[in-house]
C-alpha cells in the first residue's frame, strides 16, 4: 500500500513538473523581461494546454466565491468619476523640435520597401505621367497568378530591373516590370509577406529580399530567389509568434515586430536573434481580477513599422489589447496597445510611447505603419511621426520626444455598466488636425439614401446605444463607426516635401452586442457579435458618404480637400455618389496626382492632388487590394497595382466581392 501511495506521489510530483517546464520560457534575449516566465500560453501539447487552462477556470471560479475582494472587482461604484473635471488637454509642444536632418525622402525610380521605404510616406517623386498627360493612361502589361488562396495586400517593390511581390498563393515572384514576364518564383512554406517585404542591396552579387511567412523570418536571393543558406536554417528563422508585416533594416541590423508581442532584433547576414523588446506593462502581469488571470493578450504590432536609419530608430503601431468589446479582466489604461512606440535600436532601449485611446472596448487600433517626415513649424522644418487611426484621427508627434505638435484634447467618457468593465475616464476629442472620417454614430447618421431606408434603419436602431465612446451594455446594441475604419492597414501617402498627406477611410456603422454566458457555479463569461449596420437592400445604413479620400495640410491639421470615394452603380444611375467602402490606399505623385483603388466599384482611380477631382478611371477585373506602387525602367514611368478582391469586404459583401488573381500595369501610351 505505502509502495503505491509513494509511487502515486511521485507521478504526480512528475507531472506537476512536466507542466511547469511546459509553462516555463527561457530566453536571455529581452531586455525589458525576466529571463524565465510561466504562462499558460507557453505550453505546446495541446492536451497539458487544454488540462491547465481547465485547473485555472476552476481555480479562478474558487476564488471568486471565496473572496470579497475578487467579488469586488465586479462592483461598479466609482465616486472619484464624479469629480473629475469634464475634459483634459495633453498641451503641444512649443519648443526644443526635432530639427529636421532632410533624410525622409520620397520615393523616385525604385521602390524598395513596400510602402515606399523605411519611412513609409508611400510617396513618388517622379512626374513623367502628371495632370497634363494621365489621359494618355494606359494598361501595358497584366500578369495572372496561377492559384487564389487570398487576396494580396503587400504593394509590390521594385529594384535592379525586377518586381517582388507575394503571389495569391504561397509564393514570392520576380516579374521584369517592362512587360510582367516572369523571372523566377519561390514557393513559401506559409503566407509570404502579407503586409510587404524589403529588399537590401549588396555590392557582392547576393542582393536579398526579406519578409515574414506566418511565424518565420525569411531571407531570399534577389537574383534568383533561392534561400540565403547562411541565414538561419537555410534561410528560415523560426519565430515565437506571428509577424505580419515588412521588416526595416538599420545598419546590419534586421527589426521585425511579433504577435508576442514584441520588437525583436536580428542579425541582417546569419539570422541571429540578437535581443528583444517585449511591448507589455508589467504593472498587471501576475494578478487576478473576478478570479480570472488578467488578460495579457493583444496589442499586437500588426499594422507596420518604420525606421529612421540615420538616427538608428524604429517606430511601431499597436493595436487594441485583449477581445474586441471586453475588458473586464484588463483593467487599467492598457499601456502599449493603441500606441506609437519609438525603440531606440542602437542603444536598445525605449525612447517614448503615446497612447490614443485608453483601454480600448471598441477595436479602435491604430492599424497603420507610421509615417515619418518632415512639417513646418515655427518657420522651421521639423521632423515627426504621424499615425493615423480608425478613429479618423491623424497623431502629429515630435521626431525625438514623443510630445504632441497639436494639443490633444480629451473628454470625459461615459462609465461602463457592464460588471467588472472598468473603462478609462477620459478619451480622445481632438480638433487638430481636424478628423478624416466619421467618429461617433448620432441620429443625424441614419442613411438618407430612401425614406424607406431611412425608416428601416430607424426602427432598426431604436433601442441601440451610441455616442462618444458609449460603452457597451449587456445584451444592447451599441452602433459605432470605426471597426474597419476610419483609416485602415494601407495608412496614408504623405508627400514629405509639403507636408500634404492623401488618406483614403470608411464610414461604416456598425451593430456591436456584447453578452453573457453563464457558466457552472454562475461564473462570467463574455461574449460578443458584431456586423455591419445595412438597410433592406444591403446599403450601409450611416448616411453616406461611405468612402472617402482626404487631403490634409499636417503643417496645420486642416482638411484642404475631401471627396466620396466610390460609387453602386445603381444609387449613380439616381445621382447619388455615395462612396463606398473601400481598403486600396492612395499613392500619391509629384506629378499632381493621386491613385486610389480598393473600392467595391473595382475601379482604379487617379485624382487630382490639388482639388480631389477624379481625373482618370479604369476598371479592374476584380476590386484593387491594396496601393498601387510607382516607378522608373529607362526613363519610363509605370504604375502597377494587385487586383485580387479583398478579404474585409467579402465577408461584409459576399455577393459582390469575388477574388481573383491578376497584376495590372500602366504607362503613358507612346
Amino acid at each position: 500500500m505505502n509502495k503505491i501511495i509513494k509511487l502515486t506521489i511521485i507521478l504526480f510530483l512528475l507531472f506537476v513538473t512536466y507542466v511547469a517546464i511546459e509553462m516555463s520560457s527561457i530566453s536571455t534575449k529581452y531586455i525589458n523581461k525576466s529571463i524565465i516566465s510561466f504562462d499558460i500560453s507557453n505550453v505546446k501539447n495541446p492536451k497539458i494546454k487544454s488540462l491547465t487552462r481547465s485547473l485555472d477556470d476552476f481555480y479562478a471560479q474558487f476564488l471568486f466565491k471565496v473572496s470579497k475582494k475578487h467579488q469586488k472587482h465586479l462592483d461598479q461604484t466609482d465616486e472619484k468619476f464624479v469629480s473629475l473635471p469634464e475634459t483634459k488637454i495633453i498641451y503641444a509642444k512649443k519648443k526644443n523640435f526635432t530639427i529636421s536632418n532632410s533624410k525622409d525622402k520620397n520615393t523616385t525610380n525604385n521602390w524598395h520597401r513596400s510602402n515606399g521605404n523605411h519611412s513609409s510616406n508611400r510617396f513618388s517623386d517622379l512626374t513623367q505621367i502628371n495632370l497634363n498627360n494621365i489621359n494618355k493612361l494606359d494598361l501595358v502589361w497584366k500578369y495572372k497568378f496561377d492559384e487564389i488562396k487570398r487576396d494580396i495586400q503587400a504593394n509590390p517593390i521594385v529594384a535592379e530591373n525586377k518586381i517582388f511581390l507575394p503571389t495569391t498563393g504561397n509564393k514570392i515572384i520576380a516579374l521584369n516590370p517592362e512587360n510582367g514576364k516572369k523571372i523566377w518564383e519561390r514557393k513559401i512554406n506559409g503566407m509570404p509577406a502579407r503586409r510587404g517585404l524589403v529588399y537590401w542591396n549588396s555590392n557582392n552579387n547576393e542582393s536579398r529580399l526579406f519578409f515574414c511567412a506566418k511565424s518565420q523570418l525569411i531571407s531570399i536571393n534577389s537574383k534568383n530567389g533561392n534561400f540565403i543558406k547562411d541565414f538561419g536554417n537555410r534561410g528560415t528563422v523560426k519565430l515565437k509568434k506571428e509577424c505580419k508585416v515588412a521588416p526595416v533594416i538599420i545598419n546590419d541590423n534586421l527589426v521585425i515586430a511579433t504577435f508576442e508581442p514584441a520588437v525583436e532584433v536580428y542579425n541582417l547576414f546569419s539570422g541571429k536573434l540578437l535581443w528583444k523588446y517585449y511591448l507589455k506593462e508589467k504593472k498587471y502581469n501576475e494578478k487576478r481580477y473576478g478570479g480570472k488571470r488578467y488578460d495579457y493578450s493583444g496589442g499586437n504590432p500588426w499594422g507596420g513599422i518604420s525606421a529612421d536609419v540615420n538616427r538608428g530608430i524604429v517606430f511601431i503601431t499597436t493595436g487594441n489589447a485583449g477581445f474586441y468589446f471586453n475588458g473586464v479582466n484588463r483593467p487599467g489604461k492598457n499601456k502599449y496597445s493603441n500606441s506609437i512606440i519609438a525603440i531606440d535600436v542602437i542603444n536598445k532601449k525605449k525612447l517614448w510611447d503615446f497612447q490614443e485611446v485608453a483601454h480600448d472596448i471598441w477595436n479602435l487600433d491604430i492599424p497603420a505603419p507610421p509615417i515619418l517626415t518632415s512639417i513646418n513649424k515655427n518657420n522651421k522644418k521639423i521632423d515627426v511621426v504621424v499615425a493615423v487611426t480608425k478613429l479618423g484621427n491623424t497623431i502629429i508627434l515630435d521626431r525625438l520626444s514623443g510630445d504632441p505638435i497639436f494639443d490633444f484634447h480629451k473628454k470625459k467618457a461615459p462609465r461602463s455598466k457592464i460588471p467588472g468593465e472598468k473603462t478609462a475616464y477620459y478619451q480622445p476629442n481632438l480638433k487638430l488636425p481636424e478628423p478624416f472620417s466619421k467618429q461617433f454614430f448620432t441620429l443625424n447618421e441614419i442613411t438618407d439614401i430612401s425614406k424607406e431606408s431611412r425608416d428601416y434603419i430607424s426602427n432598426k436602431i431604436k433601442n441601440s446605444h451610441f455616442g462618444f465612446f458609449q460603452p457597451h451594455e449587456m445584451n444592447k446594441t451599441n452602433i459605432i463607426f470605426g471597426f474597419n475604419g476610419g483609416a485602415e492597414w494601407m495608412g496614408g501617402s504623405v508627400n514629405s516635401n509639403t507636408g500634404i498627406m492623401f488618406i483614403t477611410s470608411n464610414n461604416i456603422a456598425w451593430e456591436a452586442t456584447i453578452g453573457i454566458k453563464p457558466e457552472k457555479n454562475g461564473y462570467y463569461k463574455y461574449g460578443s457579435v458584431t456586423k455591419r449596420l445595412l438597410d433592406q437592400n444591403g446599403y450601409p445604413g450611416s448616411k453616406p458618404p461611405w468612402g472617402l479620400l482626404t487631403a490634409i495640410d499636417l503643417n496645420f491639421g486642416k482638411i484642404i480637400w475631401q471627396v466620396p470615394l466610390g460609387y453602386y452603380e445603381e444609387l449613380k444611375n439616381e445621382g447619388k455618389i455615395t462612396g463606398t467602402e473601400n481598403f486600396g490606399g492612395a499613392t500619391g505623385t509629384a506629378g499632381d496626382l493621386v491613385f486610389v483603388g480598393g473600392t467595391m466599384d473595382k475601379q482604379f482611380r487617379a485624382f487630382n492632388s490639388k482639388n480631389g477631382e477624379e481625373v482618370w478611371s479604369y476598371e479592374l477585373p476584380y476590386t484593387a487590394s491594396g496601393p498601387a506602387s510607382i516607378y522608373s525602367i529607362d526613363g519610363t514611368q509605370y504604375v502597377v497595382v494587385a487586383a485580387t478582391g479583398n478579404t474585409a469586404l467579402s465577408f461584409g459583401y459576399p455577393e459582390s466581392i469575388k477574388f481573383g488573381n491578376w497584376l495590372y500595369c500602366f504607362k503613358l501610351k507612346e
